[in-house]
Formats: C-alpha cells, sequence, structure tokens
C-alpha cells in the first residue's frame, strides 16, 4: 500500500477520474444484492421498499381506486418476485440519486485518488 517513499500509492492508478468514479458507484449499487443473498432481512426489507416505491409512483399518476391496486399487484410480481436483484440494483441507484449519496462517492473517490 506504501512505496520506498512513504507515500500512498492512488487508488486505481492511473486511470481517469471518471472512470473510478463510475466504478465505485457500480460497487455501491452491487452491495445490496451480495446483502441481500448473505441477509434476509434485508431482502425482505428491499422487498417492502420496492412495492413501496411502485405503489406511490401509481398512485401519483393515475390516483387511489381499484386499478391502482391492480397495476400495484401486476408490477410488483415482475418487479419483486421475478427480477428482485435487478430492481433492487436499480432501486439504490436511484436512492443514491435521490439522496445525493453520489456526491459522496465522488467526493471520496477524489479524496482517495489524490497525491501527498
Amino acid at each position: 500500500m506504501f512505496s520506498e517513499k512513504g507515500k500512498m500509492l492512488s487508488f486505481l492508478g492511473p486511470i481517469p477520474m471518471i472512470f473510478k468514479i463510475i466504478i465505485v458507484i457500480i460497487i455501491g449499487v452491487l452491495i445490496i444484492p451480495g446483502a441481500m443473498v448473505a441477509f434476509p432481512v434485508v431482502k425482505y426489507l428491499m422487498m417492502g421498499i420496492i412495492v413501496f416505491f411502485i405503489y406511490e409512483t401509481i398512485v401519483n399518476s393515475i390516483g387511489k381506486g381499484i386499478l391502482a391496486y391492480i397495476l400495484t399487484g401486476v408490477l410488483a410480481y415482475f418487479l419483486v418476485y421475478k427480477y428482485l436483484y435487478l430492481t433492487a440494483s436499480i432501486t439504490m441507484l436511484y436512492l443514491f440519486l435521490g439522496f445525493g449519496l453520489i456526491s459522496t462517492f465522488i467526493w471520496g473517490t477524489s479524496t482517495l485518488s489524490r497525491k501527498k
């Protein structure tokens, strides 16, 4: 980790900053499916979050009613039960963008790659 002069080696070497940022974002998004495999509680938590997002999106677009429940059920079947790990990764990317956590990843990547 340290070179012979005692300086810390740069994070991921001579790779341009944008690629470092993309790598860190991909790692951050892919941690959730790994956590879902390791801890079943995380899997059920993500299922609830995704169903809540689906329901809120449908209610905001078409309003409350029986049609909202039917569409929520159909989308929940496909997105939660068939493609849960893909949907969980996309949901985490959406949450990262919504809460501004991507900027934290960018800041962390830039501070790790600065040469001292």
